[in-house]
């Protein structure tokens, strides 16, 4: 049973990707998600979640004092309570924050994390606020070295007129990405 609800969340790769063409947001989460599946599929990069899983745990840690504040709350009513309540609403704030830094300078935007055969790889894009402009930016390490890349093109070298992003576009350039950021240069 669980089996046949999981294979039904599957995307079906023979149905194209349709988005709103004018909504950038739809626009740059649809060519991440399939840079994200041609990596994972195409090129074979095991996908790692060591960002995301860290962002869950800064809010699984914030909840733990929301939660224990409102549980010592309702045990102890307010007047008794005052001074656990303030620590942890002073603590669930400042951990908050910490989260707001952690997404800020740590993600930046990181949309696929994986590695190949011991090489890291870290994809992230960004699209300013009233431009059309994807940013792309990979970064590496290959054999302890270092290497990274970044391109900005318009969304619509991507996408046709109905609103479709083609596949095909999308998986020529992530063999330039992978070429540049994950195969050994020749000696």
């Amino acid at each position: 049973m669980v089996k046949k609800i999981v294979e039904s969340w599957k995307v079906d790769d023979s149905k194209p990707v349709i988005v709103e063409k004018y909504d950038k947001v739809a626009v740059k989460n649809g060519i991440d998600d399939l840079l994200r599946k041609v990596f994972n599929t195409k090129h074979e990069v095991q996908e790692t979640f060591r960002t995301r899983d860290t962002r869950l745990s800064i809010c699984f840690i914030a909840c733990l004092f929301s939660g224990f504040g409102c549980l010592y709350d309702f045990l102890y009513p307010f007047p008794a309570s005052k001074i656990v309540l303030g620590v942890c609403s002073f603590s669930y704030f400042t951990i908050v924050g910490l989260l707001y830094i952690w997404e800020w300078f740590v993600e930046k935007g990181t949309f696929f994390e994986g590695t190949l055969n011991g090489s890291t790889v870290r994809l992230s894009s960004y699209i300013p606020r009233f431009s059309g402009q994807y940013t792309f930016t990979g970064e590496s390490t290959v054999d302890g070295e270092r290497r990274e890349m970044q391109f900005t093109k318009c969304i619509s070298t991507w996408i046709d007129e109905k609103g479709t992003i083609v596949r095909e576009k999308i998986e020529s350039e992530s063999d330039i990405i992978f070429g540049e950021l994950l195969k050994p240069k020749k000696q």
